[in-house]
C-alpha cells in the first residue's frame, strides 16, 4: 500500500516503509486497517517484532497494528551522524523513538503493548506523553526502582540480571560482541525453560540482531541502566524525568511468567502504588519469560481488555 503520512521515501528490503525521525530511522510491521484503532506492540531484547506474530490474529479485528523494530534491530537505526548526540539506546531514547513514530504515523490515543525493553520503552512513553496513551500492557519487566526489595531478593535479582553487570565489564561487552547469536541462543534457552522455539524462528531472531548498531545499543542500554555510563545529551530532560520514577497515569495490566529465568517475581509484587490509575497484575504458572510467544491467548485478552475500557483496578 501507499507510504503512511511522515514515513518519506525509504523503503527497507523493499517493503516496510521506514519512518525519518529527527535522529533515527525506524521500521515497523502493520496489519489490519490502515484507519482502524491503533494499537501499538513493543518486543524485547533479543527478540523482535515477530515475537507479536500470535497474538495479532487474536486481537478484534478493525485495529490497525504496529509493531516497530527497537533501534538497532532490523532496519531501526540512529544516523551515524547524530550518534554523540543521540545514540544508544537508554529508556529515554526508546521512548523518544516511539513517540516520533506515534507522531509520525498520526497515531493518538493509542493501547501500547510492551515486552521487556519494550516494557520499559512503554511505561516510558506513558510517563512523558499520558495523554497519548489510553492503556497499557506490559511483560516481565516492571515499572519502578524497586525499593520495596529486601536484601535476599536484590541478590536473586541480580543472580538472575548477571548479563547486565557483565557487560559493564570491557571483557564482557568484548565476550558479547565476539559471540552475540550463542548468548541470544542462551537467553531464550534460559529465560522460557519450557518454551522450545522453533529453529527457523530462532534464526529470524539473529537475523533481526545482526545490525551494525546492536551490539552498542545492548551494551549502552545495560550500562546505562545500571549507572555505568551516561545518557546522552539530545535525552537528558526526558531521562530526568524518567529518573524520578512517576507514577504511571494510564490504566495499566502486567504479566508475569513465574517461570521467568532473569526477571523475578518480587520486583512486580510490591509496585501496585507506581500506577496511578487502574492496575492489574497477573502471574501466569507454567510460562518463562517471553510471554507474546508462550502465552498469546493472555496477552491478547489482556490488550482487548484495554480496547474495551481498561483494567479492572487492583489498589494499591
Amino acid at each position: 500500500g501507499p507510504a503512511p503520512p511522515g514515513a518519506g521515501p525509504a523503503v527497507y528490503g523493499g517493503r516496510v516503509p521506514l519512518i525519518q525521525t529527527p535522529v533515527a530511522e525506524l521500521e515497523y510491521l502493520q496489519d489490519g486497517d490502515p484507519n482502524g484503532r491503533p494499537v501499538v506492540l513493543v518486543h524485547g531484547f533479543p527478540d523482535i517484532p515477530a515475537t507479536w506474530e500470535q497474538v495479532v490474529p487474536r486481537l478484534p479485528p478493525g485495529l490497525r497494528v504496529i509493531r516497530p523494530y527497537l533501534r538497532g534491530y532490523g532496519g531501526s537505526r540512529v544516523h551515524p551522524e547524530t550518534w554523540d548526540d543521540a545514540g544508544g539506546a537508554q529508556v529515554a531514547a526508546l521512548a523518544t523513538d516511539l513517540l516520533d513514530l506515534l507522531g509520525a504515523l498520526g497515531l493518538d490515543q493509542v493501547v501500547l503493548a510492551g515486552h521487556d525493553w519494550g516494557a520499559r520503552t512503554v511505561h516510558a512513553a506513558a510517563v512523558l506523553a499520558p495523554e497519548r496513551v489510553t492503556g497499557l500492557v506490559t511483560m516481565a519487566t516492571a515499572y519502578g526502582p524497586m525499593h520495596h526489595l529486601n536484601a535476599a531478593e536484590r541478590f536473586t535479582e541480580a543472580e538472575r540480571a548477571w548479563y547486565r553487570y557483565w557487560l559493564c565489564t570491557d571483557a564482557g561487552a568484548e565476550r558479547f560482541a565476539m559471540h552475540p547469536r550463542a548468548f541470544i541462543r542462551r537467553c531464550w534457552a534460559e529465560w522460557s525453560p519450557s518454551l522450545l522455539l522453533a529453529e527457523a524462528d530462532l534464526q529470524a531472531v539473529l537475523r533481526g540482531t545482526e545490525t551494525a548498531q546492536f551490539i552498542e545499543a545492548v551494551v549502552h542500554y545495560y550500562r546505562h541502566g545500571t549507572g555505568a555510563a551516561p545518557g546522552r545529551p539530545r535525552y537528558a530532560a526526558a531521562q530526568a524525568r524518567l529518573d524520578q520514577w512517576p507514577r504511571i497515569e494510564v490504566p495499566a495490566t502486567f504479566l508475569y511468567g513465574l517461570d521467568d529465568g532473569c526477571e523475578i517475581a518480587a520486583a512486580s509484587r510490591g509496585n501496585a502504588d507506581m500506577f496511578a490509575a487502574a492496575y492489574d497484575r497477573t502471574e501466569l504458572p507454567g510460562a518463562g519469560h517471553f510471554l507474546p510467544r508462550e502465552r498469546p491467548d493472555a496477552v491478547a485478552e489482556a490488550i482487548t481488555r484495554h480496547l474495551r475500557g481498561g483494567a479492572s483496578g487492583e489498589q494499591p
